[in-house]
C-alpha cells in the first residue's frame, strides 16, 4: 500500500500544491495537508494580497504571468480585483523599470512604461486627479495586476482541495522526521504521532527555517528575516475607490520622519480605507516566530512614528488626504517574514523525497508555484522552475537586485 504525500503548511502554496496534485492524480486520496494551527494562520492569512509583476527577474515575470492566468479563471471565486498596479519611482530606478517592461513584453504581460517627470505626472493625474507627488521620473503600469482578498483566495483553495479528496488536518504540529540512511524521509513526526509518507512537501512560510534544521538542511539555505509593516488607514473625508489601481510609490524626496529614500504601497481597503504598507525592518535570523504576526506582544506591533510616516506619505501624494493626524484612523500591524539569500523562491527537491515550495514572502503573486510543484511531484520536470533551485546559491546564479529601497527584487 502506498504512503501519503504530506504537505506541511496550509497557506496559499500548500493548498495550491495539494489541489493540483489531486487533480493530476485524479483523486486527493493520499494527499494530506498538515498545519499546526489552521488554514491561513501564517503569512497567507494576513497578507495584503498584492498581485504584481514588478520584478527584475525574468523567471519571476513568467511565474506571475502564470499566476494571474489562474486568478483570471474565476476572479470572483478567488477574490481577485484586477484593478492594475502602478509602480512610480525616482530617477535611480528608471533603468529597473525599463528592463522590467522589456521582460513583460517578452512573456506577454501587458504593461505601459512612462518616462519623464511630466509624463509621469500626466499619467498619474489621469488616474488620480488630486495626484501631487513630485520628483518621480518613471512609472510602469501593469494592466493585468491588482490584489486578492486573502480570505477569499484561501477559502477557494481549501474548498477545491477538500472537494478533490485532499485531507486537511489542522492543529497538527510537525516535531521532526524519521530519515533513512540515504536521507529520505520515511515518516513525519507530529504532535498526533508519526505519519509514514512517500513524499514530504515543505510549504511553511517563515517556519521553513525550523523545519530545515530538523532535516539537517539549515546550513544549505540561510534565511534572513524582516518585519513587514502594513495596515488599514481611514481618512475622515478622503477615500480610494474600489476600482483604483494598486500604487507602489518609491521616492527620494525627503519627508519628516521617513528615511530617504522611502517607499509605500497602497491599495483600496475592504471598507472605505486604504491598505498601506511601508518599509520593513531587519530582524535577527533567530527571531521568535511564535506567537506569529499581530499576536506577538512585541514583534506584532508597529509604532506611532510608523503610522505618522504612512499618513505623511499618503497626504504628500494625494490631495484628498489633507489634514492632521486627527482626521485619520490607523490600524496597523507587523509580522515576521523569512527570505532566501537572494529574496527569491526556492522550489524543487532538497532530497530524494523532500520537496520545497519556499516562496520568500511572495505569496499570492506566486500562486502558480503550486501547479508547477505538483507536476514535478507527479514526475514531470518543469523548466519554468529551473531558476529557483537550491543549487543556484552554490553556483552563484543569483537573481538580480533592484535599486528599490525595499530589500527584495
Amino acid at each position: 500500500m502506498s504512503q501519503p504525500t504530506i504537505i506541511v503548511g496550509a497557506g496559499v502554496h500548500g493548498l495550491s500544491t495539494a489541489l493540483h496534485l489531486a487533480e493530476l492524480r485524479g483523486s486527493g486520496d493520499g494527499v494530506v495537508v498538515l498545519d499546526k494551527q489552521r488554514v491561513g494562520a501564517g503569512a497567507s492569512g494576513i497578507s495584503g494580497g498584492i498581485v504584481r509583476n514588478f520584478y527584475l527577474s525574468a523567471a519571476l515575470n513568467e511565474i506571475v504571468r502564470r499566476s494571474v492566468e489562474i486568478f483570471e479563471l474565476d476572479p470572483a471565486l478567488f477574490g481577485f480585483r484586477q484593478v492594475g498596479y502602478v509602480a512610480v519611482v525616482p530617477e535611480a530606478q528608471e533603468g529597473d523599470l525599463a528592463r522590467i517592461a522589456e521582460q513583460h513584453s517578452r512573456v506577454g504581460y501587458a504593461s505601459t512604461l512612462v518616462l519623464g517627470e511630466e509624463g509621469v505626472r500626466r499619467h498619474m493625474s489621469a488616474l488620480f486627479p488630486d495626484w501631487r507627488a513630485h520628483g518621480s521620473t518613471a512609472l510602469l503600469h501593469e494592466r493585468r495586476s491588482g490584489w486578492a482578498d486573502p480570505t477569499s483566495t484561501l477559502r477557494a483553495l481549501e474548498g477545491m482541495a477538500r472537494a478533490a479528496g485532499v485531507t486537511v488536518r489542522e492543529g497538527i504540529e510537525v516535531t521532526g522526521f524519521e530519515v533513512d540512511g540515504a536521507g529520505a524521509v520515511e515518516a513525519v513526526l507530529t504532535t498526533a504521532g508519526a505519519v509514514p509518507c512517500d513524499h514530504v512537501v515543505l510549504a511553511p512560510g517563515p517556519w521553513a527555517r525550523d523545519l530545515l534544521h530538523m532535516l539537517g538542511l539549515g546550513d544549505a539555505l540561510p534565511s534572513h528575516f524582516w518585519l513587514v509593516r502594513e495596515g488599514e488607514y481611514s481618512h475622515a473625508t478622503g477615500a480610494l475607490s474600489p476600482d483604483d489601481p494598486v500604487v507602489h510609490l518609491d521616492a527620494d524626496v525627503p519627508l519628516d520622519g521617513l528615511p530617504t529614500p522611502w517607499g509605500i504601497y497602497v491599495r483600496p481597503g475592504l471598507g472605505r480605507g486604504a491598505a498601506v504598507g511601508g518599509l520593513p525592518l531587519p530582524l535577527d535570523p533567530d527571531c521568535e516566530l511564535e506567537p506569529y504576526g499581530p499576536s506577538h506582544p512585541v514583534l506584532g506591533k508597529t509604532s506611532e512614528e510608523f503610522d505618522a510616516g504612512i499618513v505623511r506619505a499618503l497626504s504628500w501624494a494625494l490631495g484628498r488626504f489633507d489634514g492632521d493626524s486627527d482626521t485619520w484612523t490607523c490600524s496597523s500591524y507587523a509580522a515576521q517574514t523569512g527570505f532566501t539569500p537572494d529574496s527569491c523562491p526556492v522550489v524543487g527537491f532538497l532530497r530524494e523525497n523532500v520537496y520545497a515550495v519556499l516562496d520568500s514572502n511572495h505569496g499570492f503573486k506566486m500562486l502558480a508555484l503550486g501547479e508547477l510543484a505538483a507536476a514535478e511531484l507527479d514526475g514531470d520536470p518543469q523548466p519554468a522552475l529551473d531558476a529557483f533551485r537550491l543549487d543556484r546559491f552554490a553556483a552563484g546564479a543569483l537573481h538580480p537586485e533592484s535599486a528599490s529601497p525595499y530589500p527584495w527584487t
